[in-house]
């Protein structure tokens, strides 16, 4: 007999906002073992509600592709529990853990706070539900944990979790604003990924968080991990500090793919098998996840480059950089050679009117093979 509750839905709902390239295959991995969790406690005979999901996206386009990747992964049910609402006040109605992904720290501010935000949002919301009862009534909340939920006495009954690249002073005032609009019945996490986008269609990110207190760092864990590679939800510290890991994160990265680029184009001049380039850099000092996971050679599987240089557009990693370098004048560090990664990022996107600019920014390789090439013809024909 199936052991099926269902009469608290925002309490077993989903939210999630920014259906994008990112957050459009996290939003699907975060569903689907919702799902299928919930369907193996019901198997065993135990009691528990079966996860809806409510989205808030812009885009048809991204809405259609979720929807229709949620109806292949585990059918046509499934995919009649999502609904698709107007705004985040709309989302914060009808679900009580919500993840956002957004494109910048404006973004977060308005979506949040604004008029029409999440906090609006829970003036009308049934908050009868707190999260903790809420893990026992739903138990595949917490399918993923690790170790025991440290006990709640607050009465919280919403759950965020911000995954926006924002700057990392923004993320804890926006966390601060949220806690004390809702005297901590709202408990908010901030929990940036890193993965690229093929590690959130694998669900093998890896997601910096940042939390105030154990039971929300236990229960944003769980949600997340849903997401992310086995152990991979890793736990920096209060509000804010995950998003200052990963922008640590990306000022490395940025510095990275331009140093691979460089050094794989200079291979490329001197005529060296890029196969062996590519496997020495690997098995030597020059390796790193760009070489390893992220090649922008055409000739290695798994790379960018055989796919086009399809992937995290340059004009976002721009916007990365800008933060970065926001961020480093802050606390008055200098940053020489990230400084110079954001003027190679903006030559990429001005060169050949733009050509380049909607391509994934380990496309610096192909950029700096096209520039070898006319300074060479340009050499060869004034002698």
């Amino acid at each position: 007999m199936v052991s099926q509750i269902d009469t608290c839905p925002r309490s077993s709902t989903i939210g999630f906002i920014g259906l994008g390239a990112m957050g459009g295959p996290m939003a699907v991995n975060i569903y689907t073992k919702a799902w299928k969790a919930a369907q193996d406690y019901i198997a065993q005979g135990k009691q528990s509600t079966i996860p809806r999901m409510a989205i808030c996206e812009l885009s048809d386009k991204n809405a259609d592709l979720f929807m229709d990747t949620i109806r292949i992964q585990i059918g046509e049910e499934a995919a009649s529990r999502i609904t698709r609402v107007d705004s985040p006040r709309e989302l914060s109605e009808c679900a009580s853990r919500i993840v956002t992904v957004l494109p910048a720290t404006k973004h977060v501010e308005e979506v949040y706070l604004g008029e029409n935000g999440l906090i609006a949002g829970l003036d009308a919301a049934d908050k009868s539900m707190t999260l903790a009862k809420a893990n026992n009534s739903s138990p595949w909340w917490l399918a993923a944990a690790h170790g025991e939920i440290p006990e709640e006495t607050t009465g919280a009954h919403t759950l965020f979790v911000d995954s926006t690249t924002l700057d990392p002073v923004a993320a804890k005032r926006v966390a601060d604003i949220v806690h004390e609009r809702t005297r901590n019945r709202a408990l908010m996490a901030d929990g940036p990924v890193s993965g690229a986008t093929a590690g959130a269609s694998a669900g093998t990110l890896t997601v910096m968080l940042g939390a105030t207190d154990k039971f929300t760092a236990a229960n944003a864990t769980a949600l997340m991990q849903f997401c992310s590679r086995e152990g991979g939800v890793v736990y920096c510290g209060g509000n804010g500090a995950g998003i200052g890991l990963k922008v640590c994160n990306n000022l490395i990265l940025s510095i990275n793919q331009i140093a691979l680029a460089e050094g794989l184009a200079l291979g490329k001049a001197l005529n060296l098998d890029p196969i062996i380039l590519n496997d020495v850099f690997n098995t030597s000092s020059a390796q790193s996840w760009s070489s390893s996971k992220y090649s922008p050679l055409p000739q290695i599987e798994g790379g960018r480059g055989i796919l086009d240089y399809e992937g995290f557009a340059v004009a976002n990693m721009i916007k990365d950089v800008t933060l970065g370098l926001s961020v480093a004048e802050t606390v008055g560090l200098p940053t020489a050679m990230l400084s110079t990664a954001k003027k190679v990022y903006d030559d990429v996107v001005a060169y050949d009117n733009g050509r380049l600019a909607g391509k994934d920014f380990s496309v610096t390789y192909k950029w700096l093979n096209e520039l070898q090439a006319k300074n060479v013809a340009a050499k060869a024909s004034h002698p």
